[in-house]
């Protein structure tokens, strides 16, 4: 993947790599968080859900054949590469910000309370009939869903078309990067309206 090599990755997100040398400049073939859907060559970035340690399916990834890790939990002596980071999450939203420094693309952002997954596809409808579009898939949104829509992204992309879900105070912030930001509200009366974002 363009520019996400093992070292670009480690300065990224803060980490410490630790693991054979000679892979520092191997740039991952994809970055997934369910270690189910690691391939060869890919990066597996460990991030706990509430009832699950991911960390736990390390070896499962390792075995899939997983270029490198990021963990937060110090694995001490391995005969595999890790990135050890304060949150995966953290890094995850890092690594996926350098990723999308790496295309000079317009990217539109689009969030709020209600109707973002249909003012996506309207958008994307009218703007692929001219550029090619990368847009977020179904509602896939969330903090994670969105990083990982981004890493979607591909050298003939001229658009993309970002859904952002927004449940935590200060999380916009984090995740925005967008040239053009849409926001909808639903007001008390309940007809939602629409703006451009600040």
């Amino acid at each position: 993947m363009k520019n996400l090599t093992l070292e670009n990755i480690t300065k990224a997100c803060q980490g410490t790599y630790y693991g054979d040398e000679s892979l520092f400049c191997q740039e991952v073939e994809g970055v997934v968080i369910d270690s189910r859907k690691v391939k060869p060559g890919y990066l597996f970035v460990a991030i706990d859900g509430v009832k699950v340690n991911a960390h736990k399916f390390i070896p499962d990834t390792v075995k899939a054949g997983a270029l490198c890790v990021v963990s937060h939990e110090d694995l001490g002596e391995t005969d595999f590469p890790y990135i050890l980071v304060e949150s995966t999450g953290q890094a995850l939203l890092d690594i996926a910000k350098l990723y999308r420094d790496s295309f000079d693309i317009k990217v539109v952002g689009i969030t709020g309370s209600a109707g973002k997954t249909s003012t996506k596809e309207m958008i994307a409808s009218v703007v692929s009939q001219k550029y090619s579009v990368h847009k977020t898939l179904g509602n896939f949104n969330n903090e994670w869903g969105l990083p990982i829509t981004i890493f979607g992204l591909e050298e003939g992309h001229q658009v993309a078309i970002l859904e952002m879900g927004v449940n935590h105070f200060g999380e916009i912030c984090r995740e925005r990067g967008e040239n053009f930001g849409i926001r909808g509200r639903m007001p008390a009366h309940g007809r939602p309206s629409w703006g451009a974002a600040p």
